[in-house]
């Protein structure tokens, strides 16, 4: 028996056609519920040097002899790292409401999303290793968020091992093609360290989960047990991957 399709109901001030399914809506949940951690550590650290600075001008202001200039430079660094705070927190909440318009560069994108799950993975025993850089084609910031920290979830909820995640990029004249390989890591196997479950209590993101989101976001997928490869297709190619391009990405995870 196949189950229809499942969709939500269209809210007044949507356009016809742009409702999601309740599947993708599930997996964007789910990834959201995974991230939700990792934004707030983030968001609560960027507070924490205000409130340092905020403690040592306290103690200026209690001293016999108050040194005025050194009161007016902490008064400066507070105003400078509140206002980088108040733009830090801004641009995360956008994980939660993104912004269809905003781009970024690729290479800023993929280690936005190495760099958020990099310690909480490193605790849980997973090593984080992003080789991307210097790939300035600019993509939607909401696909880039989306899928390579969906993939990272993904992979590290389908592995029980200690193992290292190493990501690699190529340019190609009509997209750019992402690798996330794993591989058990030497290093944390010596120590005899025990895996902790990245869910902590939330369920495990799928393969399925992920297919979903990649799908919505137009970019092609091929995963394989210990990898997933990535297709963006560049802003300026309307046309889908070439049969042969996308041959040749199939056939490359096959080989893996």
């Amino acid at each position: 028996m196949t189950l229809p399709t499942l969709t939500s109901s269209l809210l007044p001030e949507n356009a016809p056609g742009t409702e999601l399914s309740l599947l993708e809506d599930g997996a964007r949940y789910a990834l959201l519920q995974r991230m939700t951690p990792v934004i707030q550590h983030q968001i609560m650290g960027n507070f924490q040097s205000m409130d340092m600075i905020a403690v040592m001008l306290d103690r200026r202001v209690q001293s016999a002899t108050p040194d005025l200039d050194s009161m007016r430079q902490d008064c400066g660094l507070l105003a400078s790292v509140s206002e980088s705070a108040i733009k830090s927190v801004i641009d995360l909440l956008t994980w939660v409401r993104p912004k269809p318009a905003t781009t970024r560069r690729f290479d800023a994108g993929v280690e936005e999303c190495a760099s958020l799950l990099l310690n909480d993975f490193k605790l849980k025993g997973v090593v984080i290793a992003n080789e991307v850089t210097q790939i300035s084609q600019a993509f939607s910031s909401r696909t880039l968020r989306t899928v390579v920290s969906a993939a990272l979830v993904c992979l590290s909820d389908q592995t029980e091992a200690l193992a290292q995640f190493t990501l690699r990029a190529q340019v190609f004249p009509d997209c750019i093609k992402l690798s996330i390989e794993l591989s058990m890591n030497p290093d944390l196997q010596e120590l005899q360290l025990t895996r902790i479950s990245h869910a902590s209590g939330l369920r495990l993101m799928n393969w399925r989960d992920l297919e979903l989101l990649a799908a919505a976001e137009s970019v092609e997928l091929v995963h394989g047990e210990n990898s997933v490869l990535l297709a963006f297709k560049l802003p300026s190619e309307n046309q889908k991957l070439s049969a042969g391009a996308t041959t040749n990405f199939q056939t490359a995870v096959a080989s893996k």
